[in-house]
């Protein structure tokens, strides 16, 4: 066995490749070792995990915790105050208390609710679109449209406030900081949607609507299946998590798709069919996921990940993201192909914590990539694709800005 030398280790996370690609380090790790010791930004150490069916074991694995993350002494990826600390926190939780809550939003997120949400998603993909339209050129696509149309869904959906639509995009830049924003940001942003959010639920308790909100209201207030700090918190969850990563994969999609414009071609040929389009998402999905990071867990007992020993109390990051580029899986991984025939990644995550708003997500990029392909079909890069500059120290993974011409 070889020894692990701690000055030897990779920092996690690894640096971004060129052209907005996953890191190098992922196809390097695949290959030789897909389970390896890393030192993480706080200078503690865990195990990331790299192959398709280490991922997808370790997040079936009920003894990797996200829960044990706020035990005393438990490795921790930054210093400071996380959001992961808060032990009402959705991402946070394991077993019954995790199932509970996750029932209480999953009718909202079934693939037919979601499929009822296409009118609605189509006309605030057309309204961006004609913005984009009347707007300067070159555009930019990551402001002006991927980061716009998922914070208008999700504040639809859940009765939020139109108005709070910025605030609501900073606090959760800096909620999901690594090492972009500092301690005390994270926090302020943390209390700040907090406080936004018990002024939310005044007013849906004061004037009920149709929307997820006020349902969630019902079940605290009439069913008592929630307490108070759990439904503010899941607020935040939803509106955090219901559209940050769909930003980053839309936007993400978007550049790549334009930087090989004979896919771009493609989806413009077949824009009107939907199961093309339905899988032209999944492959972009594959290649170009929303992050390079994967969410800590911890050990609760001794336990193997790829053959790999790991201890009770040590950390384990599957980085589903890494995963879409298996060459085990998926022949000639680093090509985009919108018409491949094996198409496999856990973008959306695997076991218990797979993403409950997947279906959402789905028809979000559907509809937004079919409605630029419909609309803008000579859509093309305004700067050469080196030049784009991508956001770092996020948990996600955007481009700074996306100029586009047509």
């Amino acid at each position: 066995m070889t020894e692990i030398v701690e000055e030897d280790l990779d920092s996690y996370p690894f640096p971004l490749g060129p052209l907005g690609e996953p890191p190098e380090r992922f196809s390097e790790l695949r290959a030789q070792c897909p389970v390896v010791r890393v030192r993480m930004p706080s200078g503690d150490t865990a195990w990331a995990v790299t192959g398709y069916d280490e991922v997808v074991a370790a997040l079936s694995d009920s003894r990797l915790s996200r829960a044990a993350l706020r035990e005393p002494g438990a490795p921790r990826v930054i210093k400071g105050p996380d959001f992961g600390d808060n032990p009402f926190n959705l991402l946070s939780q394991d077993g019954a208390d995790h199932r509970r809550l996750r029932r209480l939003i999953s009718p909202a997120f079934t693939p037919k609710r979601a499929e009822q949400k296409r009118p609605r998603i189509q006309e605030i993909a057309d309204e961006l679109v004609d913005a984009l339209e009347a707007g300067p050129r070159p555009a930019d696509l990551h402001h002006d449209f991927a980061a716009l149309l998922p914070i208008w869904v999700i504040t639809d959906l859940l009765g939020a406030s139109r108005e709070r639509r910025a605030d609501i995009q900073r606090w959760t830049d800096h909620l999901v900081s690594i090492t972009a924003h500092t301690a005390d940001e994270r926090l302020r942003a943390r209390d700040e949607s907090a406080a936004y959010v018990v002024s939310l639920l005044a007013e849906r308790r004061s004037a009920p609507g149709e929307d997820l909100l006020s349902d969630l209201i019902t079940a605290r207030d009439d069913g008592d299946r929630l307490s108070e700090q759990e439904l503010v918190w899941l607020t935040v969850n939803l509106l955090v998590a219901g559209h940050d990563t769909t930003v980053s994969a839309l936007s993400r999609a978007t550049y790549q798709i334009l930087r090989h414009q004979d896919q771009w071609a493609s989806l413009v040929a077949h824009v009107d069919d939907r199961e093309v389009v339905r899988h032209a998402v999944d492959e972009l999905l594959r290649y170009a996921p929303p992050s390079e990071i994967g969410f800590l867990r911890i050990a609760t007992d001794d336990l193997e990940v790829g053959g790999v020993a790991v201890r009770k109390g040590e950390g384990v990051i599957p980085i589903m993201h890494a995963a879409g580029r298996d060459t085990r899986h998926v022949h000639d991984p680093d090509r985009l192909d919108l018409f491949r025939e094996d198409v496999k990644h856990v973008a959306f995550g695997h076991g218990s914590h797979f993403c409950p708003g997947a279906g959402l997500a789905r028809l979000e990029l559907e509809i937004g990539l079919a409605t630029l392909a419909r609309r803008l079909p000579e859509l093309q890069l305004a700067v050469p694709p080196d030049d784009v500059e991508w956001s770092s120290g996020l948990l996600t993974l955007r481009p700074k800005t996306l100029p586009a011409r047509w």
